[in-house]
């Protein structure tokens, strides 16, 4: 740990409770992030920024004031809680504010979420990656490829006046290539992308190589005709569909504020029966894993979302928890280190099936096979229209071609209860896991 930024934050908090405040809380990140840019296959711009700053929450007869600063020093520090204090002061006080949260419970240990060796590397190893990546992707002569590679390290410190003190550091390297083919008029174009907290997992040849060839398998795309059909999914596409549906759903913050799509249905059936999905914080590796909040809460080992098709909580944090009338989940989260916390889910992890992923796709007799393509509702609409960027047409268990110019609509209830199967096989990326999953019927705009 840095104990001179340790230093300054603890000396910010203790700063603003002599001010007089009666709730403080200080959120202190220091950490860089490295980002490569990609543009026509050539790397078009590098930049290096700092992700460093303390936010500063203080809380005056249930006002809060908030104020937060990048220069760290003792006396800018002093003028940055002044300024949260004096907000405080004449900001309008907020009824459904009860406290920031306490938790003396011991941090735990999660293996793989700090690499010394992410944060070591340097800017021409980091370069020389995604070059292997791009050479890759090469699949075709004249291939066009784009995407950036990023990679970063965080250190975080929270304190607040209930007694939370907490600190740890991560690190995070990721990667995302497009590649597009063109032959005269026909044009294949696909995408793949990969994230890791150590760079031992960080799978860079996958990336290009992935990308090229599901660009290969884009070429000769046909429009289909408009009608309603089965919809099959790998488990990217499985994933990126439910946790986009569930994540927004069971957001208390959505709840109170009226627009998440789960209002007062603790304890309904929400889904087909075959669904279940837990929230893993711990997960070892995991790339959205976490030791302990935003507000350095720590969470239960898992939250069971759905059970069985039935919605069992929302996820919270110390402001949603008693307007919802739920326990702290611990699933405070922060855009930036200048912002106030939200509830948000760590990494899904969706319950397999019975049924193998081949007989799935044998057995369809007709549909649409997506591959890394998500269907998601619009905002906060429950209603889903969703472009298919890599699909393709299925006739007699048989995959014919891939599809352009297609749209799949409808609505999230029609959809998460149309499941009619899960795969028994699964894919693992970093602690996001899903199966293969078919829908009986979406509604297809197919253009033709």
């Amino acid at each position: 740990m840095d104990n001179e930024f340790f230093d300054l934050a603890k000396h910010a908090l203790d700063y603003g409770l002599n001010l007089g405040a009666e709730e403080i809380e200080i959120y202190a990140v220091k950490g860089f992030s490295r980002t490569v840019q990609l543009e026509k296959t050539a790397i078009s711009r590098f930049s290096e920024t700092s992700g460093s700053g303390i936010g500063v929450r203080i809380f005056k007869n249930k006002a809060v004031g908030m104020s937060s600063t990048t220069i760290f020093t003792k006396e800018n520090i002093e003028k940055t809680v002044k300024n949260a204090f004096s907000l405080s002061k004449i900001s309008q006080p907020d009824p459904k504010f009860q406290s920031l949260p306490s938790d003396d419970r011991p941090i735990p240990d999660i293996d793989d979420l700090y690499d010394e060796a992410v944060e070591n590397l340097s800017v021409e190893e980091f370069t020389d990656l995604m070059l292997q990546s791009v050479e890759e992707g090469k699949i075709e002569k004249d291939v066009i490829i784009g995407g950036n590679y990023g990679l970063g390290k965080l250190e975080r410190i929270i304190l607040n006046s209930q007694g939370i003190e907490r600190w740890c550091k991560s690190t995070s390297i990721s990667g995302y290539l497009s590649v597009k083919i063109e032959k005269e008029e026909d044009i294949g174009v696909a995408y793949y992308y990969d994230s890791s907290n150590t760079l031992k997992q960080f799978d860079y040849i996958k990336i290009g190589k992935e990308a090229g060839i599901r660009a290969k398998k884009m070429l000769g795309a046909k429009k289909i005709e408009t009608k309603t059909l089965p919809i099959f999914l790998d488990p990217e596409s499985t994933y990126g569909t439910l946790s986009s549906i569930v994540s927004q759903g069971v957001n208390a913050f959505n709840v109170i504020n009226k627009t998440s799509f789960f209002i007062d249905k603790i304890g309904d059936k929400i889904a087909t029966e075959k669904l279940t999905i837990i929230d893993d914080p711990f997960y070892p590796g995991g790339i959205n894993s976490a030791k302990f909040d935003d507000e350095g809460v720590v969470p239960k080992e898992k939250t069971v979302i759905v059970k069985d098709g039935i919605l069992q909580t929302y996820v919270t944090d110390s402001y949603t928890a008693p307007l919802v009338g739920l326990e702290n989940t611990g699933h405070a989260s922060r855009g930036t280190f200048s912002s106030r916390p939200v509830p948000s889910v760590y990494a899904l992890q969706i319950k397999e099936g019975e049924t193998s992923k081949d007989s799935l796709l044998e057995e369809l007799k007709e549909g649409i096979f997506l591959l890394g393509s998500s269907i998601h509702p619009s905002g906060d609409s429950p209603t889903i229209s969703s472009q298919i960027n890599q699909g393709f047409y299925v006739k007699d268990g048989e995959i014919v071609h891939p599809v352009k110019n297609a749209v799949i609509g409808g609505n999230i209830y029609e959809l998460l209860n149309s499941i009619t199967y899960f795969s028994k096989e699964t894919e693992n990326r970093k602690g996001h896991i899903a199966p293969w999953m078919l829908i009986e019927n979406l509604k297809v705009s197919g253009g033709k």
